[in-house]
């Protein structure tokens, strides 16, 4: 078994550029599902990967990334700070984060009982479907 998972995950070499999946607690339903990142060092089998935002703070095993043919980052690029894999899911978000936030509002508030409302952001289709509603 141990042969197998050597042929089938080839060991990487610092500067290969490789996307790290991330998991589904960590994102949004429209986020994107990989990170690209490239490798930094290798150590014991273990793999840093930093990215545009920083260095992801756990060490990898080689069968938890996907190295590619082409560099899409270097080295160079990847800041000094250290950050989580969800931290920077984050940043590439299209919604700032994991999960969509929604009301539940079944009145036409207009005050700061609405959640949206509360945070500042109208009311989507998603908060109460095609109900009425004064913050859209």
């Amino acid at each position: 078994m141990k042969q197998a998972s050597e042929n089938r995950f080839r060991p990487g070499e610092v500067g290969q550029s490789v996307t790290v999946k991330i998991p589904d607690v960590d994102r949004a339903r429209s986020d994107f599902r990989n990170i690209i990142g490239v490798i930094l060092s290798i150590n014991n089998n273990m793999y840093e990967i930093g990215t545009k935002e920083g260095r992801l703070s756990t060490l990898y095993s080689r069968n938890q990334f996907v190295i590619y043919k082409e560099r899409f980052l270097k080295v160079d690029d990847v800041p000094q700070t250290k950050i989580s894999l969800r931290e920077t899911a984050r940043t590439f978000s299209n919604l700032g984060g994991q999960g969509y936030d929604r009301c539940t509002c079944v009145q036409k508030y207009k005050t700061r009982k609405c959640k949206c409302k509360a945070a500042e952001r109208l009311c989507t289709s998603k908060c109460h479907g095609s109900s009425a509603c004064d913050n859209k």
